[in-house]
């Protein structure tokens, strides 16, 4: 793999350069600015699979591009690869040899009923290791150390950028309306914008343009780097922002730097998922949309899914706290803040949560 580092004044000038020498194939590494001479500038390490046989310096240009990247190296992807697979045998071989006569007949009756839930393997061996000959341990209190939750509230979520990422259809437009409405609630005067940055879906946009018109919210559509440092100085107390989908292969970290668009200061990240997707794909969702302000997982579409062991797993995978569950299509009840509380309820006995605040209709009038 060919690897090398790009500077300029800015991003645009520099990603032009990468496409010219690298082409339009190129995967960027990482991304910095720093200054030189006391003037800003932007550099970013791309890299590139050969056509040929590797060069001589192949090696040392890996050990760079690894340093550099904090360990994040060319062909991690394919390790990652190989490692899921070497964990799937290693776990069917282990998972027989887990002893559950070494629980109690609760714990066990529940590990047994999460495991029909999907919750996989590693997670099941996880909490039968934290109970195991320890009878009085609740499963509830395992779980909550590996599925965190943070209410969305304005309390708990002071930011004053929120980004909603997530899969096209998985309902991030429609969860970003339902938590600004409720933000509006809890502070009446505080100052609210709904920007929208996906310009692949017309639906979505139109959708948002149309609350935003009703609730009276100040509304910002974000096109070109010039909306975004505008958005940036504009005198809103906290900005809800709707990201694209992002098709096949794109993923949110470039994204964001070809469209110069700074999401770290002060700035959440939530990515809206369901639970109908399988554990892979969900797990593909988690490094698509991966980027250094993802901040919590709002869980959508509820009403509709058959097993809620997604919910564990990802939760154990990521470690990122749960913020919100969505469920129905309306806008004026299918929303409930995250809370240990109403996360287990629905996990056990499939109880979708009681939805906050008063209803979207009043707040719109």
């Amino acid at each position: 793999m060919r690897v090398k580092t790009f500077r300029g004044p800015d991003t645009r000038t520099v990603l032009k350069q990468i496409r010219a020498e690298l082409g339009p194939d190129a995967v960027i590494l990482s991304t910095q600015t720093t200054k030189d001479g006391g003037k800003p500038c932007c550099e970013i390490m791309a890299a590139l699979e050969p056509t040929a046989e590797a060069s001589s310096d192949q090696a040392s240009l890996r050990s760079e591009a690894a340093r550099d990247t904090g360990g994040t190296y060319p062909g991690w992807r394919q390790m990652h690869q190989e490692w899921t697979c070497l964990k799937e045998h290693l776990f069917s071989v282990l998972k027989p040899q887990a002893d559950y006569n070494l629980l109690s007949p609760r714990q066990r009756q529940a590990l047994e009923y999460l495991e029909r839930e999907e919750v996989l393997p590693e997670v099941a061996m996880h909490l039968w290791r934290s109970m195991k000959n320890t009878p009085e341990k609740s499963i509830l209190e395992e779980l909550r150390g590996i599925v965190a939750v943070k209410p969305w509230t304005g309390r708990y979520w002071p930011e004053r950028l929120h980004a909603f990422a997530g899969p096209h259809g998985a309902g991030k437009t429609s969860s970003l309306l339902r938590l600004a409405l409720n933000l509006r609630r809890e502070y009446p005067n505080r100052r609210i914008a709904l920007a929208n940055a996906d310009q692949h879906h017309g639906k979505g946009r139109l959708l948002l343009q149309h609350y935003a018109e009703l609730g009276e919210f100040p509304f910002v559509d974000l096109r070109t780097p010039d909306d975004w440092r505008q958005l940036l100085h504009e005198p809103h107390d906290m900005v809800f922002i709707d990201l694209p989908g992002l098709p096949t292969g794109e993923y949110l970290d470039t994204w964001l730097i070809q469209k110069e668009i700074p999401l770290r200061s002060n700035c959440a990240v939530h990515l809206v998922l369901s639970p109908h997707y399988s554990t892979t794909s969900l797990q593909g969702f988690i490094k698509k949309f991966q980027v250094p302000a993802l901040s919590s997982l709002i869980w959508t579409k509820l009403d509709e899914a058959e097993t809620f062991g997604s919910l564990v797993n990802i939760g154990y995978f990521t470690r990122l706290p749960v913020s919100a569950l969505s469920f129905g299509a309306s806008l004026s009840s299918s929303l409930a803040v995250a809370d240990h509380q109403n996360l287990w309820k629905l996990v056990f006995t499939h109880r979708m949560p009681s939805a906050n605040g008063s209803s979207a209709e009043r707040l719109l009038h």
